[in-house]
């Protein structure tokens, strides 16, 4: 008995997988850092951090190098040449995080991200080939991982007062 394997797919573009550029492949990494940056800050909010703990200094020290590592990953990202037209999307919304992270004001901060969140249909990968689908999975869970960050106290979510983003500003 023999077997034998469809050579026509079922489905469109099935099997076919789409390679990876360097801006993708350097957006991956940055999703990674993102992770790792939530992941290094969560410990630091209100109610989480015991700033008389004796591994606090080493906690404060990890967030620290997560964010220098979420910036490098930016700015790799920003700075890659595009390959492919699916490399646009990716490098603004890298841009759009790097703005985001840059901005002193919370409010600002704040309100910058509901207009990146309302306007991010604006910014995904047009088409319906494997590369843009691909792209369009990472755009997805950019956007979960930044709305994660923006609930963090020290982004967008209650300040150290609980008086919330616009509540009232320390003077400096």
């Amino acid at each position: 008995m023999t077997k034998s394997n469809r050579i026509t797919p079922i489905v469109r573009f099935e099997g076919i997988t789409a390679a990876h550029t360097t801006v993708s492949n350097r957006f991956t990494e940055l999703l990674r850092a993102l992770d790792d940056c939530i992941a290094a800050e969560r410990p630091l909010q209100r109610g989480a951090a015991d700033i008389f703990a004796a591994d606090f200094d080493k906690i404060l020290a990890e967030a620290e190098i997560a964010r220098e590592a979420l910036v490098a990953s930016l700015t790799a990202v920003i700075a890659t040449p595009e390959e492919r037209h699916t490399d646009r999307p990716l490098r603004l919304v890298a841009m759009a995080l790097k703005t985001l992270l840059a901005i002193e004001c919370d409010e600002d901060r704040v309100y910058i991200f509901g207009t990146l969140m309302r306007n991010a249909h604006l910014l995904e990968a047009q088409g319906t080939h494997p590369a843009a689908k691909a792209v369009h999975r990472m755009q997805r869970r950019f956007f979960i991982l930044l709305t994660e960050l923006m609930q963090l106290q020290d982004f967008g979510g209650p300040g150290p007062d609980d008086d919330g983003t616009f509540g009232p500003m320390l003077a400096a």
